[in-house]
């Protein structure tokens, strides 16, 4: 990983722990003034912890023995403090530091039998900064909660719109197709999602509440505009071809990512290199998706049936066989909430 990014990332996961043990502490400042019994249990679990300890380093008593007294204290002690504060209208957790991430508990890694292995929200948080031109901030008014079904007409008019249903009925299609697409995207055999359509009819808008939703479950999502996509591919080869590579991460990320979006594709400088590369991002995501979630959405303007005519006929088949093809269609939303502002 990149030293400088690694550093920020650990100075912030520093920051959040001492950040929740300052809330703790005040928290506990404010307890024990109005519960003074519980400071008392908490020097106690302190000192049962210290004598127990030492007397399994000394040797003086059997391990077990010593083991199963501690347990049994301890529990006592900690049903006792927790008796006391629901008694007095706290929660039983309250002394508990509160964590941004509870996989890690804000140390950016988690422990497992085969050692320490880092946590997706490290991952997500090195992508984030690594990837600064994202659009990750739009999530907090972007996303499901924020879906409304009402800004697409619900009248059937195909010469119109390109579909032979109404604009409603066909965003709360794609919705539904995104839900299942969240649910089960740690499957093998769910395929990945290629949508088009002019600008303007919520391609970016749900491709932003699929990825919050992730998110939220601890997926790691990139998303990069297919320029900006193809510049980072290009940058690394250069830096290889001066054997001035320190870092490969933003790259890898490209092919490893559980979810990669590449939105704008067509807006792309349209050479035979970049055809060659989009086709190597796909094939080589496909086979990393059989052993790991590595699925990819795209978002173009390129109507589906004109995918030939931009790409080769390899990159048009992977497309159309290893994606589910939505079209978006309405009005320009955007222009809908203009004019409702005004």
């Amino acid at each position: 990983m990149n030293n400088s990014i690694h550093r920020i990332i650990l100075n912030e996961y520093e920051a959040k722990q001492k950040s929740a043990y300052d809330r703790v502490q005040l928290k506990k400042d404010h307890v024990y003034k109005k519960i003074p019994r519980i400071e008392e249990i908490d020097r106690e679990i302190q000192l049962t912890g210290i004598k127990y300890n030492k007397a399994i380093l000394l040797g003086t008593e059997p391990t077990e023995k010593v083991i199963d007294e501690l347990l049994v204290k301890l529990e006592s002690l900690k049903k006792e403090k927790e008796q006391l504060l629901l008694e007095f209208s706290f929660p039983a957790n309250y002394l508990e530091p509160e964590f941004e991430c509870k996989s890690c508990k804000d140390t950016g890694f988690i422990e497992t039998a085969s050692g320490l292995e880092i946590c997706s929200c490290y991952r997500q948080n090195y992508i984030n900064l690594l990837f600064s031109q994202s659009n990750i901030k739009l999530l907090d008014e972007e996303n499901f909660s924020h879906f409304n079904e009402s800004l697409f007409p619900d009248k059937i008019d195909e010469k119109k719109y390109g579909i032979k249903i109404s604009p409603r009925e066909n965003i709360l299609k794609i919705r539904e197709r995104a839900l299942s697409f969240i649910e089960n995207l740690d499957n093998p055999e769910e395929k990945n999602l290629f949508f088009s359509g002019p600008t303007g009819v919520g391609k970016t808008f749900m491709i932003n509440c699929i990825a919050a939703e992730l998110l939220k479950r601890g997926k790691t999502v990139l998303y990069q505009t297919a320029p900006v996509l193809f510049k980072t591919i290009n940058d690394y080869r250069l830096m290889t071809l001066k054997d001035n590579i320190t870092d490969d991460t933003g790259y890898s990320n490209i092919f490893s990512v559980e979810l990669l979006i590449i939105d704008d594709l067509g807006t792309e400088s349209p050479t035979a290199a970049r055809y060659a590369e989009l086709l190597n991002i796909l094939t080589t995501r496909q086979k990393n998706n059989l052993s790991a979630p590595c699925k990819t959405i795209i978002s173009t303007n390129i109507g589906i049936n004109k995918l030939h005519e931009y790409y080769d006929e390899r990159v048009a088949s992977r497309i159309i066989g290893g994606f589910d093809l939505f079209r978006f269609a309405g009005e320009d939303i955007r222009m809908l909430k203009k004019i409702a502002q005004n």
